[in-house]
């Protein structure tokens, strides 16, 4: 299945695939002024996110809190870059993170794609990880939680599960009595949006904007690196 039409159901993953990430995360970092230059940036996030995804399995088995995880991620981030960040320094950055979180904005046009493919009759909704209240107050901000019913928004600490475990994508099949077969799902990052959902019976779709490799054997049904070519489908 390469295009949305054959779907069913089209679920999307929130950070960094309704809205760009890097842009709250870099006003977050140029206020601390901790030191990096403007190209390093993306480079820097990635390295971000590569920490989160490995402390966070550290995290679901209760081996580390929330904040520990959010304070460890920068510090190994920063080692690399050849910079030492206090934990204040730390904790500092994620609350300022935290606030520009608050008055993000989606990616152009990904508002007018969700309401088309619900126009269509499509079942439209979300995943993602994190805890709830945090989530649910980035898609008020988004305003997708005007669009996309709260019945259709699974979040990983409401549902006990989180990515990379494909139970996530099976629970929310089994939840709303959908065909797998027939669900798609669109996301950013390899081991949780490509990975889970396959292993599931699901399609997906891999929104490569920031230009990773694949990880592992998986194919996704399309890759596309431009919010733009979301755009043909509606």
């Amino acid at each position: 299945m390469h295009n949305l039409h054959e779907a069913e159901a089209i679920f999307f993953d929130l950070d960094d695939t309704l809205y760009d990430q890097l842009l709250p995360f870099q006003k977050a970092l140029e206020q601390q002024q901790v030191g990096l230059t403007d190209s390093q940036f993306e480079l820097f996030y990635k390295r971000v996110r590569h920490y989160s995804d490995v402390l966070w399995k550290v995290h679901v088995k209760g081996c580390i809190s929330l904040e520990q995880l959010r304070v460890e991620r920068l510090t190994c981030a920063f080692k690399e870059f050849g910079i030492t960040i206090s934990k204040e320094q730390a904790k500092a950055i994620q609350e300022r993170y935290e606030y520009e979180q608050s008055v993000i904005e989606p990616f152009q046009e990904i508002l007018s794609l969700v309401k088309s493919l619900q126009d269509k009759g499509k079942v439209v909704g979300v995943i993602s990880n994190g805890p709830v209240d945090h989530q649910m107050n980035k898609l008020k901000a988004l305003q997708v939680d005007q669009l996309i019913p709260n019945e259709r928004i699974f979040i990983s600490d409401g549902i006990g599960i989180a990515k990379p475990d494909k139970r996530v994508f099976e629970y929310v099949h089994l939840r709303l009595k959908l065909d797998p077969s027939k669900c798609l799902y669109i996301g950013d990052t390899w081991e949780n949006d490509i990975v889970p959902p396959f292993e599931a019976g699901w399609k997906c779709i891999w929104f490569n904007h920031r230009k990773r490799k694949p990880q592992t054997h998986h194919i996704p049904n399309a890759t596309f690196t431009d919010i733009q070519e979301f755009m043909q489908f509606k």
